[in-house]
């Protein structure tokens, strides 16, 4: 069993904001014999559509019970597969890595072990207690499992010989994966916890808890490494198509900006133009071209931010990351020195935000009913305005080593309040004007 065919089970129900990176990173592993099958849950949102036209090799199984039993899913998908491995991974899991496949599969060789299972991390959107229960049950010790029958199907591998014998109970609506280790240990085997294959998953697998308590905790596990003596700070401007202005790059504006920082060393644009480099030339820019695997839209700009930095970015080894976007040219003076001036080491970002100072805000829950956030009857002139937004595209700012895996949002973040007009883009602003 060199390089035996891996059929990859994704189960899917409405996750359009996740299936395209997930099945991205699917597709970039260093283990290429695969066939992916879909296996989707009536999804009502664009889930199917991003995997129809952007991944065409994928099979696609629809499952349409309106009572969901993950068993069933699962037998449905293994039932139209081909491989003698099956990996299983959710739809909103992400494979950390290129060897994420690589390393479930090398734990096959040994003909006693029937199952594998890889870490879980959290993401940096994760929520407190989530990323306490993922910490505390997926470490980073391997583990060979003789009568312990933990084992999770968001992230696994199985011999498609034992699915065999022993299929997935499809009448139970939890812990199908538990249940059915317990059936293969019984039988004298092994399963194995493979901490090298991880995947990135945003929530957890147990319930909600006290809130803040959760939050301590989370804090705790969440802690980076001792802070550095010296900040070595790195800009990002992430641009598609570079707007042009009266013949001039609209990006020139936040680049005089950012030289004038002495604290950010390097400043990098990611883009899919190739002309933008012959009209900016510095030594202190850099032009990335934006990898081929990076130009769909779908993938969103902090999954495309969080793999520029590890694969060209990371080697320079900076301390913190900034990002600015292009446009938005009506900054508060001094805005990047500020931004830089008002980190704190506590928190793992900051960035801007600004007042809504909408008197009613709704907020409108899956089943279509409506619920206030913010309602008052008071004058604008009398009421205290609690609800804020962020201006993100304004410049943010994060610890290197959290960019990596979130690409600019975490939870641990500490704010610095702006006037909303100093939010304004070039959409909202008539006259442009460059320094």
């Amino acid at each position: 069993m060199l390089n035996p065919l891996v059929s990859i089970i994704v189960r899917t129900k409405n996750e359009d904001f996740w299936i395209g990176k997930c099945l991205n990173e699917i597709y970039n592993q260093d283990y290429q014999n695969i066939e992916v099958i879909l296996v989707d849950n009536n999804s009502k949102d664009k889930t199917i559509n991003i995997v129809k036209k952007n991944f065409p090799k994928v099979k696609i199984v629809n499952y349409k019970s309106k009572t969901f039993f993950p068993g069933k899913a699962l037998n449905l998908g293994i039932k139209k597969s081909r491989g003698n491995l099956i990996a299983m991974i959710s739809g909103h899991c992400i494979p950390k890595n290129n060897k994420w496949l690589k390393n479930l599969v090398k734990n096959f060789k040994n003909p006693s072990v029937l199952a594998c299972y890889g870490r879980q991390e959290p993401s940096d959107i994760s929520e407190p207690n989530d990323v306490r229960d993922l910490t505390y049950l997926f470490g980073l010790d391997k583990k060979i499992q003789t009568k312990d029958p933990f084992f999770h199907n968001a992230n696994s591998m199985i011999r498609k010989s034992s699915w065999k014998k022993n299929q997935f109970d499809e009448k139970i609506k939890h812990i199908e994966d538990r249940i059915w280790a317990s059936l293969v240990l019984k039988k004298g085997k092994k399963i194995i916890y493979e901490p090298e294959a991880a995947v990135i998953h945003f929530h957890g697998v147990g319930h909600h808890g006290n809130l803040k308590r959760v939050s301590t905790i989370s804090k705790i596990l969440k802690k980076s490494k001792p802070k550095n003596k010296k900040q070595h700070i790195f800009c990002i401007i992430p641009l598609n198509k570079p707007i042009k202005i009266n013949g001039k790059y609209l990006v020139e504006k936040t680049i005089n900006d950012l030289k004038k920082i002495t604290a950010i060393s390097k400043i990098f644009i990611t883009t899919t133009d190739k002309k933008i480099g012959k009209s900016i030339k510095d030594k202190k820019i850099f032009i990335l071209q934006r990898d081929k695997d990076l130009q769909k839209n779908f993938l969103g700009i902090e999954y495309i931010l969080s793999k520029t930095y590890s694969r060209h970015i990371k080697k320079f080894k900076p301390t913190h990351i900034m990002v600015a976007e292009e446009i938005y040219l009506n900054r508060p003076k001094n805005f990047f020195q500020n931004l830089i001036d008002n980190f704190d080491d506590n928190y793992d970002s900051i960035i801007p935000i600004f007042k809504n100072r909408s008197q009613n805000i709704w907020k409108k829950d899956d089943k279509g009913d409506m619920h206030p956030l913010f309602k008052t009857s008071l004058p604008s002139e009398l009421v205290d305005f609690r609800i804020y937004e962020e201006a993100k595209g304004l410049g943010t700012m994060i610890k290197a080593e959290i960019f990596e895996s979130s690409g600019r949002e975490t939870n641990l973040l500490k704010f610095m309040e702006i006037d909303k007009k100093n939010s304004l883009t070039t959409k909202e602003i008539t006259n442009i004007k460059f320094d």
